[in-house]
């Protein structure tokens, strides 16, 4: 510190008469980017007053950029006699969690809560020191150091678990068997490792279902959808059924779909499940010699003798739209179609729980849709529900959308339904999507009942499709921050620009299918003939212009941007550029910068001969 900062420092801390105002005086400073002076304002105060706080704000501050400047001033606080409080661990290890997948930081966090447990101490850990610590090793996949945490959890008192202990449990379960899986796993291997952990969670919810009827326990949504989602990560047939039985169990939602393993629900269509191994696709804990519970039992309803100790109704949880995601997806794993649209109903009916669907609900509700090949339901659900409400569409909702119609195309009105999604999105988006046109292009090549009128309307409703992709390629897309759109575009990247020309020649194979067949007259064809002779032009240009670009690349040659393909006068900008300037003077640095004839870019189209080969390597057939 400079004498002039020292003497600034002791100007602002004449108008700062107590702990309170330095604290509210350093949380405004900081606001506005002054670290390094309120550093220097706190160390100053430290030698007069207690200014704990002032120093919680710095590290809170601090830890959002860097971890390690955060930890040297929660050290230097200890140096200068201020002591740290129980809000000042809090942040330490919310910070530490927030950065957990940086270097270091699981020991730095638990080097941190066992300092609370030392004999000196002054502040002794609650359960939501233990809570932020768990989150540490939970976000970093610590899972060993997770359980050692854990298992020294108390049963009861201040620092027994609570439900945002068990819910940091039950992800980091589900999350340890979605990301940290060994190299070169098998499937039977991946099966057993989930089995293992849907079973530890099944234990843990257990000791839940306890607490709750003791009343030690509040329950809630996160926790039940914590549970849930580890369910569904499962391998069993059984585990994605006891997700229903979940939420009946607890928010008081009764189950429209009988019990798997009920002579009921043999009526129902059987779960398929390709992906499990045999051994998980039936229970048999009926053969077991002992009077053992059988999978799914701790999901069961309580009733009123269960809770002796109990003497006021259960409090359940309140759903909301990750319940409404979660029993979708169960429904369409247990391929209960019919119970999905009953479970959307009740949770979405104004009289009851009056849930408004949000964008990830509408997504998984398309899911159950495309399972059951309903094109024209998708079609009435994007008019009702996303224009009406007035969501945000995406490119991943028409993709979803038509997908539903290939997978439905043997519908009659599945490439009807397939326009009139595309029309949708051509209305909506800024950009037409590139792999929603292919879908919609590759329909229209398959479609086992596509007449000839079909087929021209098909590429009637292309048209637009077609220039805005080609505007993709030569200018590129809308630019967006924040999620809205600003002025400007940015460029395609190269998985961007392969799609495009995926999609550019899938429909070049639909003015193929029509052309090549018999659907329409000949004399109509010559119109469609000269569209599908500019778009092989386009596909020329595209595919020699890519060839040039990867193959100065490979040579090293620096040669300048590429011609605008798009462009209509790009044929005679480089005629232009070919012909000889004789009106320039020469000079040695001409010469000297001139290419040689060989490394020289070729800026004319090549001939009619030339196009020949390249156009048979671009075409398309109908099958392809």
């Amino acid at each position: 510190m400079t004498p002039a900062e020292w003497d600034r420092r002791r100007r602002e801390l004449q108008h700062l008469h107590d702990p309170l105002e330095v604290a509210a005086f350093v949380k405004q400073e900081l606001a506005k980017g002054k670290t390094k002076e309120m550093l220097q304002l706190v160390r100053m105060a430290s030698h007069s007053m207690q200014v704990v706080v002032s120093w919680n704000h710095i590290i809170d501050h601090l830890m959002k950029t860097s971890v390690s400047e955060a930890m040297k001033v929660y050290n230097d606080m200890k140096k200068r006699a201020q002591f740290p409080d129980s809000y000042t661990y809090t942040i330490v290890l919310r910070g530490l969690s927030n950065n957990a997948n940086q270097s270091g930081v699981t020991s730095k966090a638990i080097a941190v809560y066992h300092s609370m447990s030392a004999p000196n101490s002054r502040v002794q850990p609650s359960i939501i020191h233990t809570n932020a610590v768990l989150n540490v090793c939970a976000r970093a996949l610590d899972m060993d150091a997770l359980w050692g945490f854990a298992a020294k959890i108390p049963e009861s008192g201040p620092g027994a678990a609570d439900a945002r202990t068990f819910t940091i449990i039950l992800n980091a379960i589900r999350q340890s068997l979605l990301v940290d899986a060994p190299l070169g796993e098998g499937e039977n291997e991946l099966a057993h490792r989930r089995e293992r952990g849907v079973v530890e969670g099944r234990r843990i919810w257990e000791d839940v279902v306890s607490k709750w009827r003791n009343a030690d326990l509040v329950i809630e949504e996160n926790l039940v959808c914590a549970m849930g989602r580890l369910l569904l990560v499962g391998s069993r047939p059984r585990d994605w059924d006891d997700v229903l039985s979940l939420i009946e169990q607890t928010m008081d939602i009764p189950r429209l779909v009988p019990r798997l393993g009920t002579i009921a629900r043999e009526a129902l269509p059987r779960i398929r499940a390709p992906n499990t191994p045999q051994e998980y696709k039936f229970d048999d804990e009926h053969l077991s010699p002992d009077d053992a519970p059988r999978r799914g039992d701790e999901f069961l309803a309580l009733t009123e003798g269960e809770d002796s100790k109990r003497s006021e109704p259960l409090t359940y949880a309140t759903p909301s739209n990750d319940t409404l995601s979660m029993v979708l997806e169960a429904c369409q794993k247990i391929v209960a179609p019919k119970a999905a649209d009953e479970y959307w109903d009740l949770l979405t009916d104004p009289g009851t729980y009056a849930i408004v669907p949000d964008n990830n609900n509408l997504h998984q509700r398309l899911r159950l849709l495309r399972t059951n090949r309903a094109s024209s339901a998708v079609v009435r659900m994007l008019h009702d529900e996303f224009f009406a409400k007035q969501l945000v569409l995406k490119p991943g909702t028409f993709r979803l959308a038509m997908s539903t119609c290939v997978r439905d195309k043997n519908n009659h009105n599945s490439l009807r339904n397939a326009s009139q999604i595309l029309q949708l999105m051509m209305q909506t988006l800024p950009d037409a999507d590139a792999k929603t046109s292919y879908k919609y292009a590759e329909l229209a090549i398959t479609f086992p009942l596509a007449k000839g009128e079909d087929l021209v309307e098909a590429l009637t409703y292309l048209q637009p499709v077609i220039k805005s992709l080609r505007v993709q390629l030569s200018v590129g897309k809308e630019k967006t921050y924040g999620g809205r759109s600003v002025v400007g575009a940015r460029p395609l990247s190269a998985e961007a620009r392969e799609d495009v020309l995926l999609a550019l020649r899938k429909i070049y194979a639909v003015y193929d299918r029509l052309l090549l067949s018999n659907l329409i007259p000949e004399e109509q064809k010559a119109s469609f003939k000269a569209e599908r002779a500019r778009m092989s032009a386009l596909l020329q240009r595209l595919v020699s212009r890519a060839a040039l670009k990867s193959g100065s690349r490979e040579n090293g040659n620096s040669q300048g941007d590429l011609e605008d393909p798009m462009e209509e006068g790009s044929l005679a900008t480089a005629k232009r550029r070919e012909k000889p300037s004789s009106s320039r003077p020469s000079g040695r640095w001409q010469a000297s910068r001139a290419a040689p004839p060989e490394g020289r870019k070729q800026w004319a189209s090549p001939s009619t001969e030339e196009h020949a080969p390249l156009e048979r390597m671009t075409r398309v057939s109908p099958s392809a």
